[in-house]
């Protein structure tokens, strides 16, 4: 994942590998995922056709939101959280919004409801816990705020205030280069 994102789960199962723990994910469950997560499934199809949205988060939550998931946690922290009914329907009319016809700042006005209520039952601080979070994963991040533009390297080094070459030796000490990357975020939009 290239961005915090939740998985709504429609219809179907599916098996996660999540650290020594094999968990059965299904409709009745909301899976989190911070940024720099690699999840690996096993698809269950005796359990039906398996049907899932994904939502990625590009804003940021205040830090007053992330202390308040904090305090509110409940110390063992799993990526599954129950999809209850207030949580379900804030994703559905998520879901639902013509995000063309509906300006920056009212996205943001219903992404920031739905962070305080995640603040509330102690789990937005899991869909945000990079606190030491690697450039190539803020540059990820960026990029997929607008895949299909074209991205120059030039531009976007200007916009993390470093020079190209720069921007190419952070992505290299990380281990990937900046087409590797762009690519890799066009695919995930692609695939969601």
């Amino acid at each position: 994942m290239h961005s915090p994102s939740i998985i709504q789960i429609i219809s179907g199962s599916k098996r996660l590998f999540w650290k020594d723990n094999v968990i059965d994910v299904s409709h009745s469950k909301l899976l989190l995922s911070d940024a720099s997560a690699s999840l690996s499934f096993e698809n269950l199809p005796q359990k039906g056709r398996f049907l899932s949205r994904v939502f990625s988060f590009h804003c940021l939550p205040p830090e007053s939101m992330l202390e308040l998931s904090r305090n509110n946690g409940q110390g063992e922290e799993t990526p599954l959280l129950s999809a209850t009914s207030g949580l379900q329907d804030i994703l559905n009319a998520l879901f639902s919004f013509d995000q063309y016809n509906m300006s920056n700042e009212t996205r943001t006005f219903w992404v920031m409801g739905f962070y305080q209520q995640l603040a509330e039952i102690g789990a937005l601080h899991q869909l945000f816990s990079d606190v030491n979070t690697l450039f190539s994963q803020k540059l990820s991040r960026y990029l997929s705020l607008s895949p299909s533009e074209e991205h120059a390297l030039e531009t976007i080094a200007i916009h993390f205030a470093m020079s190209r070459a720069t921007l190419i030796r952070k992505l290299k000490q990380e281990g990937t280069q900046y087409r590797e990357l762009l690519v890799e975020v066009r695919l995930n939009h692609a695939l969601s």
